[in-house]
């Protein structure tokens, strides 16, 4: 049974100070049930900003049971068929740990943030279960399809009244966020049948799905891509055979240059575009439906214009409330759907809040020591780890390099441009974007630190990824250059694989940098060492 390690007194000091949550940073680590990362009640926030926690607690309990009571034979069967879907039962948990420490507006801002992706993410899986054979052909079957979940969605938009599936997304990559042993699992599925397991554990993941006859049948041919990298290239075979039904499905490959940047490619990237609009539209036999699709281009320009508005209040001042962890999900969670109705509602409300914060010159972040920019591809098992930099060591992730991908504007009143302009869309997949689509992109690290204000760059470690062990030497090159003006901190990690590298030893690389090298007190030492091997 978990006991208080401290009194109220000594960690509120007076009431007012508990009434309001005056937490400052301190003793976050002694809520943790011992050996885990869950914790044994509640954060204390205050009066108030408890109760608009526990309100927005519940407010997802409700939309999680509200997909239930859409079909509580389809839903059950789902899980009785699909490992995977257990692990959005703890998605309220997970809505805990992305926004621990956070207070004020800055908690509203962040879980406006959250709501969106958990809407959609509801909206999605109901979308994939209801045209899902496996649990029953309905009307939807035919009228919804798979797209690999690194192909954005946005053509599907192009034809009113049919649906599209990022099918791995939900199936494969979110699932270590919520539960990080069943990323393990799904990895040693894929191991078992002869795939090299030092290699990236994220095609791994969705290739143990697919091994497990987890994802669910729909549609009648399925989108899939090059993106991003070799690495999810060679599990396209696996995926191959489990969305075609080996074969009986038709398949079309999006393929976007790697070089996305150069004249020579941009022509390339159109043409790969209206061949994958010519076989959907012989696959549904309709047309694309242009002015429809416009009208989807243009509410994703107003998301993404809002977006850079927000760039710029976190770049020139130290008022920008949203934290790190809501920031950097919702941006990869937008790239593939676009300005759908929750990003369009939840983008334009998170903007409102800021304003709000800036106007009153409030820093939700008065523990900051460091600004930093993340870049490389951050653990999806350990994606809450900006909020323990800041809690621990004041360091704030001021911006995220998956959160820099598909913010073009696209043209919409000349057709053409706006086939040029999606097809860079495309093309800036998060990590093809800044890891593999050429060294000076890689470089652009520098240059974004920069305009972010930053003066730590913290590197995402992925063992398992090829391509930035490719680099590693270009990078220790330029890092040298560059050490009189930034902290480097590397931060290893494994992606989908919790037991390759630990939460523990992630943080023990910090800890040893900031200690060792910058010789910093911890903000809250209780964070500093804890065991949460247990924990999910």
């Amino acid at each position: 049974m978990w006991k208080r390690k401290v009194s109220l007194k000594e960690q509120y000091g007076t009431l007012g100070h508990f009434l309001r949550g005056d937490e400052p940073c301190h003793y976050i680590g002694q809520r943790y049930i011992e050996g885990t990362n869950i914790y044994a009640r509640r954060e204390w926030r205050g009066v108030k900003d408890t109760a608009v926690a526990f309100s927005w607690w519940l407010l997802t309990w409700v939309k999680m049971a509200g997909l239930v009571l859409r079909s509580p034979i389809r839903i059950a069967k789902a899980f009785w068929n699909y490992r995977w879907l257990s692990a959005y039962l703890c998605a309220p948990a997970m809505i805990d740990r992305w926004t621990c420490g956070d207070r004020g507006i800055g908690l509203r801002c962040d879980l406006t943030a959250i709501d969106c992706m958990i809407s959609d993410s509801v909206d999605t899986i109901w979308t994939a279960l209801r045209a899902d054979r496996k649990l029953g052909e309905t009307k939807w079957t035919e009228k919804t399809v798979a797209f690999d979940y690194t192909l954005p969605k946005h053509l599907i938009f192009g034809f009113p009244g049919c649906y599209a599936i990022n099918i791995q997304q939900h199936a494969a990559f979110m699932v270590p966020l919520l539960r990080k042993e069943l990323g393990a699992y799904y990895v040693d599925q894929a191991v078992s049948c002869g795939i090299p397991g030092d290699m990236c554990t994220l095609p791994l993941t969705e290739v143990g799905v697919a091994v497990e006859g987890e994802y669910p049948d729909i549609g009648n041919f399925w989108m899939t891509t090059n993106n991003p990298c070799d690495a999810n290239m060679m599990d396209n075979n696996a995926m191959y055979r489990a969305l075609s039904s080996d074969g009986k499905k038709a398949v079309h490959a999006l393929t976007t240059p790697l070089i996305y940047d150069d004249a020579t490619t941009r022509e390339l990237g159109v043409h790969e575009l209206c061949e994958a609009i010519a076989f959907m539209e012989a696959q549904f036999n309709r047309p694309f439906d242009w002015d429809a699709f416009t009208k989807h281009v243009e509410a994703t320009n107003q998301v993404n214009r809002e977006e850079v508005e927000r760039w710029d209040i976190l770049a020139r001042s130290p008022y920008c409330c949203l934290g790190p962890v809501a920031q950097a999900m919702y941006r990869i969670y937008f790239y593939q759907q676009g300005g759908t109705k929750h990003f369009a509602r939840s983008s334009a409300k998170m903007n409102e809040i800021i304003y709000k914060g800036a106007e009153r010159k409030e820093k939700f972040f008065p523990h900051t020591r460091h600004r930093a920019l993340a870049w490389s591809c951050g653990s999806t098992y350990y994606c809450y780890a900006p909020n323990w930099l800041y809690n621990c060591w004041g360091i704030l992730c001021v911006i995220n390099m998956d959160s820099l991908t598909g913010h073009n504007i696209i043209e919409t009143r000349d057709r053409e441009e706006m086939l040029e302009d999606l097809a860079d869309w495309y093309s800036r997949t998060p990590m093809r974007t800044h890891t593999v689509g050429g060294n000076r992109h890689l470089m652009q690290m520098w240059e974004t630190a920069e305009k972010f204000n930053c003066d730590t760059i913290l590197m995402y470690d992925d063992v398992g990824c090829k391509g930035m062990a490719g680099a590693q030497g270009l990078l220790e090159e330029e890092f040298i250059k560059h050490r009189d003006r930034f902290h480097i901190i590397w931060m290893p990690h494994s992606l989908m694989d919790p037991r390759i590298v630990p939460n523990g030893e992630a943080r023990k690389a910090v800890n040893q940098y900031m200690t060792s090298v910058l010789r910093e007190e911890p903000v809250d030492p209780s964070l500093v060492d804890f065991d949460d091997t247990m924990g999910w």
